[in-house]
């Protein structure tokens, strides 16, 4: 049981990572045009990571974030899936992943916002009372799925 649902909670981790990335991507096709994009981005990691238009972008801080959370979520669900159903590294994987979930949650609900405004106007819903009720939704939805992983992981799995 522990194992599936820490397997969910790294799920739950990447869904977060990858509103965070939605921000960065946002980010770079305010500056950048389609063209510039498509002619630079070459390889996979440069899709991931931004690389090539990181300083145009003006990224920063941002970019070395994406890099470590890429990474940092990689690495731990290859020890997950590789040593997770080994009972002594039990704690470890619950308190590592506990911490990519608030990290990773935290991070993603303070992305929520800008990427349903986003939604919302790409979909042509234009009223702010509809907008800002489906930016609580998804800031909500993105607090309790936090508090979910805390509730099962320390509370009923403990």
């Amino acid at each position: 049981m522990f194992y599936f649902g820490e397997i969910a909670a790294l799920a739950i981790c990447w869904l977060f990572y990858s509103e965070f990335h939605w921000m960065l991507q946002r980010r770079v096709r305010k500056v950048c045009s389609r063209e510039f994009i498509k002619r630079n981005f070459k390889t996979i990691f440069d899709k991931i990571f931004f690389t090539p238009v990181s300083g145009k972008a003006k990224l920063g801080t941002l970019y070395y974030i994406n890099i470590l959370l890429f990474w940092l979520l990689l690495v731990m669900t290859l020890f997950h899936l590789a040593f997770g159903w080994i009972s002594s590294l039990s704690g470890f994987i619950r308190v590592i992943t506990t911490i990519l979930v608030l990290v990773l949650g935290l991070t993603g609900a303070s992305c929520s916002a800008g990427s349903t405004e986003y939604v919302c106007i790409n979909r042509n819903i234009t009223s702010p009372k509809r907008i800002l009720a489906l930016q609580v939704v998804s800031f909500l939805s993105e607090l309790t799925l936090m508090l979910a992983y805390l509730y099962f992981a320390w509370a009923f799995i403990g």
